[in-house]
């Protein structure tokens, strides 16, 4: 059986340095370069509530860059 068992019911939503979210599993340790988003749950309750709260998949320093540069 994974570690990462898609069935356990105790997942947090994470997010990284360039604001990119992921689903982890609440007892385990949270990977560096991440960190809790404010929501936990079931699997599936986390990826519901990152579809709803991440409008702009693009990393951050992305968005950053066209932001800076109306050329792009």
């Amino acid at each position: 059986m994974d570690n990462l068992d898609p069935h356990d019911d105790l997942w947090i939503a994470v997010i990284d340095t360039e604001r990119r979210y992921s689903v982890w599993p609440q007892d385990k340790r949270i990977p560096l370069g991440w960190e809790p988003a404010g929501f936990a749950g079931s699997r599936q309750q986390c990826l519901a509530h990152i579809a709803v709260v991440w409008a702009d998949p693009r990393p951050l320093s992305l968005r950053s860059a066209i932001a800076g540069d109306a050329r792009l």
